[in-house]
């Protein structure tokens, strides 16, 4: 604990923190927001998505470049929040799902910035201080964890009981409050490259193994925003649940992520991080596969266990292997890996909406069998790949 408690970790892990929990108030309550709030169709859900998704990949690659030309990456950062704060205020003043669509563009997308950037400071500090770089991003990832244990379920209670408009305003506070921090306790010097270190980024082409890692991220984000838009329309209008029970099922998987991800960066030291996201896949496949049987309230909290062990894992170790794929490219690789998790929320939240409207909510959750199952046939192509080239690289070493 003491490494949450003291220096520019610390900060940090409080900014991390808080900023996530800015966006747990909007983010789970969005689908819903646009259905129940807006009266807008199911299918407008695809339509806020692709334009949401796609001002945030612009914005992600663009800022990450600047990063990596040596611009500050904390007055980056501060940008993307003030985004963050405006688009909360922006949302709630919205009367149509047309107004929402425009604030999703131009507001929530480059706000969605501060993602990328807070993973680039926080890769150039474990580099800098000499810390190991999974054990941290697994680290500062329980923390966006544990602020989800309360934040959905906490976002779900009060728009229930006061509105969507309370979440609004709940998000412009905090995003206020995490703009104010960081402008007084982050120390830039700490969240740089050092001199030496920065450098004209190359125009040499992306490995293709970056490429294939990144489809990893989009079909595993994919089902997790295929389940985060279906399931509490699911709930609230298939299986006739309470208003409250999706909330409570994302905070109890939240809960579950935390040691959950904590184990997997020590297990990936021991046996390979492919190993362990392959297993984390086979958990995903077992919980969408029961997820179809699961129609009360016990039986979907339980659920959540093999949930937990399919999205702790892949979380905890995704961002790791993008940028280890580019070690000398942080503010790129950061910024690709959150892009390739914006695609995969951008089509998973898509097929959410159509399949929804075609056919049901449940047929909608059934999707992500297909897609992990799919990623896990990715990692594994690459994992072999791997190794079969270090086998040459040893083989030619000998001669």
């Amino acid at each position: 604990m003491k490494f949450f408690l003291k220096g520019t970790a610390g900060r940090l892990f409080i900014i991390n923190g808080l900023t996530a929990l800015s966006y747990a108030f909007i983010l789970p309550v969005m689908s819903t927001f646009l259905v129940e709030g807006l009266k807008a169709q199911p299918t407008f859900i695809t339509l806020y998505s692709i334009g949401f998704a796609t001002s945030g990949i612009v914005f992600n690659q663009w800022m990450g470049k600047m990063v990596d030309q040596g611009h500050s990456n904390k007055k980056l950062f501060i940008c993307s929040l003030i985004a963050i704060f405006l688009s909360a205020l922006a949302f709630l003043l919205c009367h149509n799902a047309w107004q929402a669509l425009l604030t999703g563009v131009f507001l929530m997308g480059p706000g969605n910035a501060s993602v990328p950037l807070l993973l680039s400071m926080i890769r150039h500090y474990s580099v800098n201080a000499g810390e190991n770089a999974t054990r941290l991003n697994s680290q500062m990832r329980a923390g966006v964890s544990l602020v989800w244990i309360a934040g959905p379920a906490l976002a779900f209670i009060m728009a229930d009981a006061f509105g969507f408009r309370f979440n609004f305003i709940a998000s412009a506070l905090l995003a206020g409050c995490v703009i104010i921090y960081s402008v007084f306790m982050l120390d830039p010097a700490q969240v740089q490259p050092v001199k030496s270190a920065v450098k004209e980024v190359g125009r040499r082409a992306v490995p293709a193994v970056v490429w294939l890692l990144g489809g990893v991220i989009v079909l595993s984000n994919l089902a997790n925003h295929l389940y985060i838009t279906a399931m509490p329309l699911y709930i609230l209008r298939e299986i006739k649940l309470p208003g409250y029970f999706p909330g409570l099922l994302l905070g109890m998987t939240a809960l579950l992520e935390i040691p959950v991800m904590l184990i997997a960066s020590g297990l990936s030291e021991r046996y390979g991080k492919f190993k362990v996201m392959l297993a984390g896949f086979c958990f995903g496949l077992v919980y969408y596969s029961l997820l179809q049987l699961a129609d009360s309230m016990v039986t979907l909290l339980l659920l959540q266990c093999f949930n937990a062990l399919f999205y702790g894992v892949f979380v905890g170790l995704g961002v790791t292997i993008i940028q280890e794929a580019l070690p000398e490219k942080r503010g790129f690789s950061s910024a690709f890996y959150s892009n390739a998790m914006r695609v995969g929320m951008m089509i998973g939240t898509s097929l959410a909406g159509i399949l929804a409207q075609l056919y049901s909510f449940r047929v909608a959750l059934l999707a992500p069998v297909a897609s992990i199952s799919l990623a896990a046939l990715l990692i594994l192509w690459v994992a072999l790949s791997s190794a079969s080239q270090k086998l040459d690289v040893a083989r030619s070493n000998d001669i």
